[in-house]
């Protein structure tokens, strides 16, 4: 094959390559737009009930808590019957919500700045500034494009992930603990997080 031939196939197969590829600038648009609307409600009206309802729409909108349960429960999870699986998942979306709220959006008038975003593969990394009275540190949002929309499978908060986090917790647990006993906590938990007062 002559060079300039090479050289037309090389473009062509780098062309190609881009096809389909992430766009980490879309990814960014969804953080930016799930942080802003987080912020207007928790600037806006109304009691701390209905502003965490509001606040879980918002968290609801952006985290993928089935990828993040998955990847939470590792083999234990894929060993259980679909009827135990499917409360999990219920279960584990309660519970991740609540972790996600309480780490990112129950702070009074937060603010938010953005780092430039990587893209591995196809996955974009949206590096954010969570910046209160007191405080300020960096949470980063795994972005996977799923179903034509952008969604977080994972949640980084100052170099933790809570999926990981997540995952240590049930592992330590069910090393001493039947699955079975896993659910009945986080019933628990949940329903206490329910009966909170306002």
């Amino acid at each position: 094959m002559k060079l300039s031939g090479l050289r037309v196939l090389l473009a062509l197969v780098l062309a190609l390559s881009q096809v389909g590829a992430a766009d980490p600038e879309a990814a960014v648009g969804v953080v930016r737009e799930t942080l802003s609307a987080a912020r207007k409600v928790a600037d806006g009206e109304g009691t701390r009930d209905e502003k965490l309802e509001s606040l879980r729409g918002v968290a609801r909108g952006i985290l993928d808590t089935r990828e993040m349960g998955r990847r939470a429960g590792g083999e234990s999870l894929a060993a259980q019957t679909p009827e135990k699986q499917a409360e999990y998942y219920e279960l584990f979306d309660h519970v991740i919500v609540r972790a996600y709220l309480s780490k990112l959006l129950l702070f009074r008038k937060p603010r938010f700045g953005y780092r430039k975003p990587r893209l591995e593969g196809e996955v974009v990394i949206v590096g954010s500034k969570v910046i209160t009275t007191k405080d300020e540190y960096y949470v980063d949002y795994e972005m996977r494009e799923r179903d034509g929309r952008w969604v977080a499978t994972d949640v980084i908060v100052e170099g933790i992930s809570l999926s990981d986090n997540y995952y240590e917790q049930f592992s330590s647990l069910l090393r001493g603990r039947s699955f079975d006993e896993l659910l009945d906590l986080m019933r628990r938990k949940t329903r206490r997080v329910r009966e909170e007062p306002a």
